[in-house]
């Protein structure tokens, strides 16, 4: 019987598909810094300011982080070790907090030991502010820098952004709260936490190497905790185990329940910015990107073009990863364009708009609504995705893999280019795809908020 030339040398091959798949995953989230949407907080906001248990709230006060794990530190040290010991019992792949981590109540440092404790990035800004929509009025507070925001070495992507300082003891409301710390994760909640980030954090926190992609590049480091490959074929995990090394569910499960407890022991501020934190997971797994390998290409293609990388034939692979890389912005670019276009001329009756707003369908929250439903919804969707992007987006910019999207004026030009080659059809449907995941997004978003709400006293 033929034996196939890769099975007979079944480590190699995993180790090669290893670096095929790694250097896949690796395009995608050097996307815009692996993001699913551009500003989540445009997206979420229009489904928030629909939601009365959200948008009609009274005005809180703001609390530091300090303040809040000063207040709470015997309660906190309960809940996080209840939390963990859930989590290693009900999480088959979860990377267990080292125990020397575990928080401690009567430490001196009170906050760094709860920062170690929800592995979290030691430098994230973590201080009270809040990010303005567009045309929203500062009302004489303080601009404050996007480096007091975010920890990146480059940061121009942040110029269009306005975010204000507020102080403890100041009153703002719970949208705002809300809608600002939506975008926390991508701000440096999850940056440079591997054994090989070369950060003192990296070696404390027992998640490991990372999976994939490049740990030396800053924002790479974050995709594992907003990417999660829940639904790929048994073949592929089974080829490339280190698809489950992905920890967006255990960071929605964490924010979650310091959400509840905050909210049960009267620290509202902090009640709705982890609920935020959570939100943003919520957010990227809706996007096919985020929870699938390659929308649109079949494990079978997968292997055959690692296969042939294997025999000495690379171009596939090279090929395969340009498209991947071109897609995911494309998309990201899309969303981006037709969503700000929509806040500069105050126009919200687009297709788009209708679905963030619209009252839908909520299923009840459970701890396996995330992976089962969200991460499901979106993983079927993606051959629909890719399929769309090959029909209604030119050709140039999703199926040439010889053009490099990323930087191109191109990408700036896409909603004219969709217009040019395939008239207002074009930007029908591709407005029309990104409402069917936005509705997603909808029902997610007001799932999550739901969920935690029901505990809030």
């Amino acid at each position: 019987m033929f034996i196939p030339t890769f099975l007979k040398h079944k480590n190699k091959f995993k180790s090669q598909i290893k670096v095929t798949l790694g250097a896949l995953l690796c395009s995608s989230m050097l996307v815009s810094n692996a993001n699913a949407w551009s500003e989540h907080s445009l997206i979420t906001y229009p489904i928030l300011n629909t939601m009365p248990e959200v948008a009609a709230q009274a005005p809180i006060k703001v609390e530091t982080l300090a303040e809040f794990v000063t207040a709470e530190a015997h309660g906190l040290e309960t809940l996080l070790a209840t939390n963990e010991d859930w989590l290693r019992q009900n999480f088959p792949y979860y990377k267990p907090r080292p125990d020397a981590l575990a928080f401690d109540a009567a430490g001196q440092d009170l906050l760094t030991s709860f920062i170690h404790a929800i592995r979290i990035n030691p430098n994230a800004r973590v201080n009270p502010y809040i990010q303005l929509l567009p045309g929203q009025d500062k009302q004489g507070r303080r601009r404050l820098d996007a480096s007091e925001v975010a920890v990146f070495t480059h940061l121009d992507n942040y110029n269009s952004m306005t975010f204000v300082e507020v102080k403890s003891g100041d009153l703002v409301t719970p949208i705002e709260v809300l809608v600002s710390a939506n975008d926390d994760p991508d701000n440096g909640l999850d940056i440079g936490l591997f054994a090989d980030s070369n950060t003192d954090a990296g070696k404390l926190y027992g998640f490991g190497n990372q999976a994939f992609g490049n740990p030396a590049l800053e924002y790479g480091t974050q995709a594992p905790f907003h990417m999660g490959f829940y639904h790929e074929s048994s073949v592929l995990f089974r080829l490339a185990p280190f698809l489950r090394d992905t920890f967006p569910d255990f960071r929605v499960h964490m924010y979650k329940a310091l959400s509840e407890y905050a909210f049960s022991t009267g620290h509202d501020y902090w009640g709705w910015r982890f609920m935020g934190w959570g939100l943003h997971y919520v957010g990227d797994i809706a996007q096919s990107y985020h929870s699938t390998l390659q929308p649109g290409v079949s494990t079978a293609s997968s292997i055959w073009t690692n296969t042939k990388d294997m025999m000495g034939f690379p171009q596939a692979k090279i090929d395969a990863i340009q498209l991947l890389s071109n897609r995911h912005l494309v998309l990201e670019a899309f969303q981006a364009i037709v969503t700000k276009q929509a806040y500069e001329n105050n126009d919200f009756s687009s297709a788009l708009f209708k679905a963030l707003t619209q009252e839908t369908a909520v299923l009840e929250y459970t701890d396996n609504t995330f992976v089962e439903v969200f991460a499901k919804n979106s993983y079927d969707k993606s051959d629909k995705l890719a399929d769309y992007l090959e029909r209604w987006v030119p050709e140039q910019l999703v199926s040439d893999p010889s053009f490099e999207v990323d930087g191109s004026k191109e990408i700036k030009m896409i909603v004219q280019m969709i217009r040019e080659q395939h008239g207002e059809a074009g930007m029908t449907n591709m407005t029309n795809l990104l409402a069917e995941f936005m509705l997603d997004h909808n029902a997610n978003t007001r799932s999550y908020v739901r969920g935690i709400l029901t505990h809030k006293p």
